[in-house]
């Protein structure tokens, strides 16, 4: 209680631009996975993050102009200007302020990720708290959202898990939650204040990771079974820190119970799963020999002729591309369908990037994504206490990057900017610390 009275006197201290852009945050990471109405997403407190960042003076401005990745937005922008009016064509959708449009969308994940990056470089402490934000609102979202009258659909394959969005998304969001209680539980132990509650917080995180484990499974998206995997490769390996443990984990309890629960509920929905790789092997087969995907994986057929198709597209038109606007008329006229369906991107966001704005805007978008995941690997290396904080952020990147390996889940709309924009924020926050020197993340617990 005395902790909690200095904290809050603390805090009673800073001024009102504070508060409002953690408050932003805070309702940025709980609305982040949610489709909500539009004034409710997390678009809408984004914009208030920004504001309250335009409102605190000239040092975020003097802070940001140090990093590289603000003025890799200012060269990108400046290039979207250009490429739009290079690729314009007359008519309304394929116009100039249309291929604008859609260009700079992924500017506002970088623009948001820099104010996020500022404010949690400031306070650090609120990285983890931001991610946990995240992962609750994800559940609230879930148990919202969830079929309760047709669970029994999820169980023979008749209906794929959607929580009001596309399934591929169901499975990304839950992987990063996956990801995120996993470490939560695995800091439980060492949290040295309140020992008597980290049994209970232990078991609150594993209870969420399970949830978590059980969209995944029933998205039954492949692309997301594979992020997690890589994922939590990820955590476990760069994650151990030498400090030992102040406080035992229920684990073999949990894991036990877990191994059981997912077993039980796996052969359940074996036939779910299974259709998933239906006609896997005969179309691995049929491209190795450089044929045509066999009708037996739709799916799997449909992104190989979408993928040669974009580097068709890539081999024309190299250096500035298409224009992002001018890839779904293309995929109608090459006449690339399944039942009625005209896929509206490549399933895959390098080759959406490359085609519709060209190597150009891909090496420039690239760059800017990928610095701040560099000096985040930087900071793993330097700071050892914070190793299982940072290999957090580090496997939640890879996830993203890995799901968009396989779908155009980066940037549409405003469901799918919050996770990717928070994530980038965190490890823009990193990077500036690093850069600056200060020590990264603080000690963290569950």
């Amino acid at each position: 209680m005395t902790h909690l009275i200095a904290y809050w006197r603390a805090r009673r201290c800073q001024p009102w631009q504070t508060w409002l852009g953690l408050g932003a945050l805070a309702l940025v990471a709980l609305t982040a996975v949610s489709n909500l109405p539009q004034p409710l997403q997390s678009s809408t407190a984004a914009a208030l993050a920004l504001l309250a960042l335009l409102l605190s003076g000239a040092q975020p401005w003097r802070t940001l102009r140090r990093h590289p990745v603000p003025w890799l937005i200012l060269a990108l922008l400046l290039y979207c200007l250009a490429q739009a009016a290079l690729v314009a064509q007359p008519g309304a959708q394929l116009g100039y302020a249309r291929q604008l449009t859609l260009s700079t969308e992924p500017l506002k994940v970088l623009v948001y990720a820099c104010v996020f990056g500022w404010w949690l470089a400031c306070y650090p402490q609120w990285i983890m708290r931001v991610l946990k934000l995240m992962a609750l609102g994800w559940l609230l979202w879930a148990l919202a959202q969830l079929p309760w009258l047709h669970l029994d659909a999820l169980t023979t394959g008749t209906l794929r898990l959607r929580l009001g969005y596309a399934e591929n998304l169901t499975g990304a969001f839950a992987a990063l939650v996956l990801l995120i209680g996993m470490c939560g539980a695995w800091l439980c132990r060492r949290d040295d204040r309140a020992p008597e509650l980290t049994g209970l917080r232990s078991d609150a995180w594993a209870l969420l990771t399970l949830a978590a484990l059980l969209v995944l499974l029933f998205a039954q998206s492949r692309g997301a079974w594979l992020a997690a995997v890589v994922g939590a490769a990820i955590l476990f390996v760069l994650g151990r820190a030498p400090r030992r443990s102040v406080s035992a984990l229920r684990w073999r309890t949990w894991i036990g119970l877990g191994v059981l629960a997912f077993a039980l509920i796996a052969y359940v929905a074996r036939p779910a799963v299974l259709q998933r790789f239906d006609g896997g092997g005969t179309a691995a087969l049929s491209v190795l020999d450089g044929g045509a995907v066999s009708a037996a994986a739709p799916s799997v057929g449909l992104r190989l002729e979408l993928w040669r198709f974009a580097v068709h597209m890539i081999a024309q038109r190299p250096m500035l591309g298409w224009g992002l606007a001018s890839i779904q008329p293309a995929i109608a006229a090459h006449g690339i369908a399944w039942q009625g369906y005209v896929p509206p991107h490549l399933h895959d966001t390098p080759l959406q990037v490359a085609a519709g704005m060209g190597l150009i805007g891909l090496l420039l978008l690239g760059a800017a994504f990928l610095l701040p995941l560099r000096d985040l690997l930087r900071a793993w290396r330097r700071d050892i206490d914070a190793r299982p904080q940072l290999a957090l952020l580090l496997a939640l990147c890879v996830v993203l990057l890995t799901v968009n390996l396989f779908d155009y889940l980066a940037w549409s709309n405003g469901y799918m900017r919050g996770p990717l924009e928070i994530v980038l924020g965190c490890a823009m926050a990193v990077s500036l610390r690093w850069r600056s020197g200060e020590p990264v993340l603080p000690q963290a617990s569950g």
